[in-house]
């Protein structure tokens, strides 16, 4: 029997936090953000208190400082740290800046350990698709450069999570059962609750432990996820039966 793409499995896969890895990015928007703020007449008064609300608070975020807020992310962090001091035209362009720095390749970046080996493996049998937030450019050349742009079988940009899933989901579902869809991110509320709620199977990684939403599987790391999603992969509606989603209790890292 001849298995068409509509029958296949497909795994929904996040990019940033997800499948490209490592914090240089955030870090860019941070300092363009803090040059765009640092760019008025006061700037020279305005620099220590800067300089501990942004870089300080997120460096602690992002190593998971105890007692740290729960941002969503790296991005959501500064945005919150610079609401006070940039406008909302500063920090687009901003992140802006730092989207066409991850394209040109300035930032290093990475994959989690093993990634393209385990997309190779359950690709023959999985639709992999990449469903992203971020805008088309500099997508594909990150994909390519970490060695992934022939793992990953469909590409979707500027996706408008959460509310643009709305749209997305019936057409990644199709006339598949819904268990037959994962979807893998690393913010629950715009990576998995909306599939979660359409009846998908979903992967968590919840690197700051933030117990966000039900998932059916959760990890500190994506490549934790990996026996998991291949199980999934092998038997969607008995792994779904096995899993039932649920908010785990991942231990807090040890500091």
């Amino acid at each position: 029997m001849t298995t068409t793409n509509a029958d296949r499995p497909v795994l929904i896969l996040d990019f940033d936090g997800t499948v490209c890895v490592g914090d240089a990015p955030v870090w860019a928007y941070a300092e363009a953000v803090i040059t765009a703020i640092l760019s008025g007449d006061d700037a020279g008064t305005r620099h220590a208190a800067i300089d501990e609300q942004i870089r300080s608070r997120l460096g602690g975020f992002l190593d998971g400082a105890p007692g740290s807020p729960e941002y969503l992310d790296g991005y959501a962090a500064v945005a919150d740290l610079a609401a006070d001091h940039a406008t909302s035209e500063q920090l687009q362009a901003a992140y802006q800046a730092s989207r066409q720095a991850l394209a040109t390749g300035t930032l290093t970046v990475s994959t989690p350990p093993g990634l393209a080996a385990f997309l190779h493996t359950i690709g023959p049998g999985v639709e992999r698709v990449l469903v992203t937030n971020a805008p088309p450019s500099g997508i594909a050349e990150t994909l390519s450069a970490l060695g992934l742009r022939n793992a990953i079988d469909r590409i979707i940009t500027s996706a408008g999570k959460p509310a643009g899933w709305s749209d997305l989901l019936p057409d990644l579902i199709g006339a598949r059962p819904a268990s037959h869809v994962m979807a893998v991110g690393d913010i629950w509320g715009n990576d998995l609750a909306a599939p979660h709620a359409a009846g998908c199977a979903t992967a968590l990684i919840d690197r700051f432990g933030h117990h966000a939403g039900p998932a059916n599987l959760t990890a500190r790391t994506f490549e934790e996820l990996y026996p998991g999603i291949h199980a999934w992969a092998a038997d969607p509606d008995g792994f779904v039966a096995a899993h039932p989603a649920r908010v785990d209790a991942i231990p807090s890292p040890q500091h």
